[in-house]
């Protein structure tokens, strides 16, 4: 079923269409929030928050490109707004060792990704995300210029000066 076809059944009030928009953008939706706050209570509470803050604008919303880029954009707008009213910060390097410690030894792998995020941590804000949308969500350049209403030129240059910062990083 096309995304209008779903908009117009949702709109007339039907829960079924509510449903199979939920299904088909849930699992993204929680994984980008699950990416940015590394806390699986909070990520799903902002995932259920993205779709509350969808219906209740639903009169307003006006579908000129996909639905799918509208709750990723929500869903960052909310997890700023989380951080905003919590004050919380990203784990620190701290908090990193000592999650690191509670492993037992010959865990690269596991190793290596906390190394990762450690580094991906250290990029600023706007290049952290546009690394976690390419990369932890798989999303076209094109998809995430929209996201972030930037020109896809700038998307494709500030994400080769992250992933230059993130291969410097690895190496040292």
């Amino acid at each position: 079923m096309s995304e209008k076809k779903i908009l117009k059944n949702i709109r007339s009030g039907r829960q079924d269409s509510l449903e199979i928009l939920i299904k088909e953008y849930y699992r993204d939706i929680y994984a980008y929030c699950y990416c940015r706050v590394e806390d699986r209570q909070t990520a799903q509470d902002l995932t259920q928050d993205v779709f509350l803050r969808f219906l209740q604008n639903l009169d307003s919303y006006e579908h000129t490109g996909k639905l799918k880029n509208y709750l990723y954009v929500t869903a960052g707008n909310l997890i700023k707004d989380h951080y905003k009213k919590r004050k919380e910060v990203l784990l620190e390097e701290e908090d990193i060792r000592q999650t690191a410690g509670g492993f037992s030894s010959g865990t690269e792998n596991i190793s290596d990704r906390l190394t990762l995020q450690e580094i991906i941590r250290g990029l600023p804000e706007p290049e952290k995300e546009l690394i976690l949308l390419r990369y932890y969500q798989n999303l076209r350049l094109s998809e995430i210029a929209g996201i972030v209403s930037m020109p896809v030129s700038t998307v494709r240059y500030r994400l080769k000066q992250a992933e230059k910062y993130i291969k410097t990083r690895w190496e040292e």
